[in-house]
């Protein structure tokens, strides 16, 4: 069906080198940022998880994942706040996924990006 037909404006589209461009100046941000510290993180994300209007949030935007988590998220929360920040780094660092930085994912929550609990999941599920 074309979105016109359905009632949707059409936009432009996004091309491939639209995305690389988009992703390239992501990674030149992220350069210049400061580097990670792992107990801000690992508080950041204990934060998130003792807070029962994110975990609401999350449970419900996440439905299909949230449950799943529940285990690796009592464990995070038993957790130093540096040895989680650590084990959270190396999940950064293997999905090459800076965007699963805990305080990223706080501030994208705040300023209304409910599709950042998805991110939330995802770095539980990849916390070892």
């Amino acid at each position: 069906f074309p979105r016109a037909a359905m009632g949707v404006e059409d936009t432009a589209t996004r091309t491939i080198e639209d995305v690389q461009s988009e992703d390239a100046a992501f990674r030149a941000a992220e350069a210049t940022a400061p580097p990670m510290d792992p107990a801000e993180e690992g508080a950041a994300l204990k934060g998130m998880l003792s807070d029962a209007g994110t975990c609401d949030r999350c449970g419900r935007v996440a439905a299909a994942r949230w449950g799943a988590c529940a285990t690796v998220a009592d464990a995070a929360r038993a957790m130093g706040d540096e040895e989680l920040g650590v084990k959270i780094g190396r999940v950064v660092e293997d999905l090459d996924a800076a965007h699963l930085r805990p305080t990223s994912i706080r501030k994208r929550l705040d300023d209304g990006v409910d599709a950042a609990c998805h991110g939330v999941v995802t770095l539980l599920a990849n916390l070892k």
